[in-house]
């Protein structure tokens, strides 16, 4: 009986844990949540980056990321810009985090004096990181496209 009550309570104790989880996020599929947003994108000029576009545009090394998903403007007239990666571990998303938001501050001295309505466009935008989930989601649909990226990471 003894015996029975200690494999019991040592269950409730790793469920337990479990349970607690500290605040860690689901896994999300990139690739489904950015066919997701395609589907709301009013900009019809835009294109998929590649892995390499990942390192050559960003500085983010394939060896830090897990998964991702990128789609930006084809113009080069509007800011548009969406990039979601999954950094391998929490140093990998920490140097991802780091990498995005130094794009963001790229974007924002290209568009202050050049494209002002775009820098307006941008400035209600940001770079978000969630565990090892971050975001730099730049649109004129920020918000909408933000509630899919959310709902997927929660």
């Amino acid at each position: 009986m003894k015996k029975l009550l200690s494999l019991l309570l040592a269950v409730l104790v790793v469920c337990s844990f479990s349970a607690c989880g500290g605040g860690e996020t689901n896994q999300a599929d990139l690739k489904k949540v950015m066919e997701e947003m395609k589907s709301k994108i009013t900009n019809k000029e835009m294109m998929d980056l590649s892995e390499d576009d990942l390192l050559t545009s960003y500085g983010i090394k394939p060896e830090d990321v897990k998964q991702f998903a990128a789609y930006m403007d084809s113009t080069g007239i509007k800011g548009d810009e969406i990039v979601m990666v999954e950094g391998k571990d929490a140093d990998s998303a920490k140097k991802i985090k780091e990498k995005l938001d130094a794009r963001y501050k790229q974007k924002e001295t290209e568009m202050k004096d050049y494209l002002p309505e775009e820098y307006a466009m941008l400035k209600k935008c940001t770079v978000n990181q969630k565990g090892n989930y971050v975001s730099m989601i730049v649109s004129p649909q920020y918000e909408e496209l933000n509630k899919i990226y959310n709902s997927a990471i929660k």
